[in-house]
């Protein structure tokens, strides 16, 4: 039996040797890791204050929910960048020729809702600039702010795909 294992052990350690295991990461990373660590940190200190100092911190509950919000939103821009949105598969194989028009028009009906929610954002933002958040003394158009920004990103990103989608040769 042991010689089974060994020598399992030492296929699988040629096979991990073999492989060269890069972490690619971008510029584009940068933004998501920055929130995911100030998430991380906030509810770290708030599972500490809670649990182990039997008094927890007011705000954190409120800022990681934001930051959250925020993650999505600037994970979303990752994904796009490297067209890995959640997707039916199958749907791509079914298009087989047509498959660049459907991309487009995905493309466009995005690049339209996500049009509208900067449009609906910025209403949001000059209509409730005067309130702050319920555990913070800042206004909350601060994190309107941000996922506004994140939302302009992401509109340029999907405009610069359909430029390249209608640049490409047919």
């Amino acid at each position: 039996m042991s010689d089974i294992n060994g020598d399992l052990f030492k296929e699988q350690e040629q096979q991990e040797a073999e492989t060269n295991f890069r972490l690619n990461i971008t510029w584009a990373d940068f933004p998501a890791l920055l929130v995911f660590c100030a998430l991380f940190v906030t509810v770290f200190l708030q599972f500490f204050t809670r649990y182990v100092l039997n008094d927890s911190l007011a705000w954190t509950e409120e800022v990681a929910r934001y930051l959250l919000i925020l993650l999505a939103f600037v994970g979303a821009i990752k994904c796009q960048l490297v067209d890995s949105h959640i997707r039916l598969e199958f749907i791509d194989k079914l298009a087989g020729r047509g498959l660049t028009k459907l991309k487009l028009v995905a493309l466009l009906l995005s690049s339209g809702f996500f049009g509208f929610a900067i449009y609906s954002l910025d209403e949001l933002m000059t209509k409730t600039s005067y309130q702050k958040m319920v555990s913070l003394p800042l206004p909350k158009y601060y994190f309107y702010g941000l996922i506004l920004a994140a939302l302009g990103v992401l509109m340029v990103v999907h405009l610069y795909q359909i430029y390249l989608l209608l640049r490409r040769p047919r």
